[in-house]
């Protein structure tokens, strides 16, 4: 039998909202100094809308934008992500590395399955070197239909995982 807990990043395993909107405030920031937006750095709406895919999320929040602005704009803020990552500023939850200790003592595989773009995860995974107990980590990028009941069900045929958990969205 092969066991396994699949675990999302962000919310339940890395405190996103540590530097998710200072990152979000620059990207605005940036588009201010260019002249594409004015006003507030929409983080209320961005806050509603946490948790689905970046494309939806600049659609959303750039509404009147091309497409191109978009992408680019989600370049810039993948950057500022990882720029926070990469300093310190975000933390995992507390006792995540414990509860992955006791899980892997026992017997379970340990993977990630996130919204999160795969650069995004690979700076999280390895500045708190979570692949010491994490077997993959899969990000929404991997999929097509970027639906993440796919992403996991990928996961459990990939590994023939028959009995598990899911934790977090």
């Amino acid at each position: 039998m092969t066991r396994a807990i699949i675990f999302d990043m962000d919310g339940t395993l890395f405190q996103t909202n540590k530097i998710l909107e200072s990152a979000l405030d620059d990207t605005f920031d940036h588009l201010r100094s260019m002249n594409k937006w004015s006003g507030l750095t929409p983080i209320d709406k961005y806050r509603e809308i946490m948790g689905v895919p970046l494309p939806e999320v600049w659609e959303t929040l750039l509404p009147n934008h091309s497409q191109i602005e978009r992408e680019r704009t989600d370049a810039y803020f993948l950057e500022r992500l990882l720029d926070n990552i990469s300093n310190g500023k975000g933390a995992l939850y507390p006792n995540v590395r414990e509860v992955f200790n006791y899980l892997k003592d026992n017997g379970y595989s340990i993977y990630i399955a996130s919204n999160g773009l795969t650069k995004y995860l690979q700076a999280i995974v390895g500045y708190y070197q979570l692949n010491n107990w994490v077997t993959e980590t899969f990000s929404i990028q991997q999929i097509e239909s970027l639906h993440k009941t796919q992403l996991v069900k990928m996961i459990v045929q990939k590994y023939g995982i028959t009995y598990g958990a899911v934790v977090g969205d």
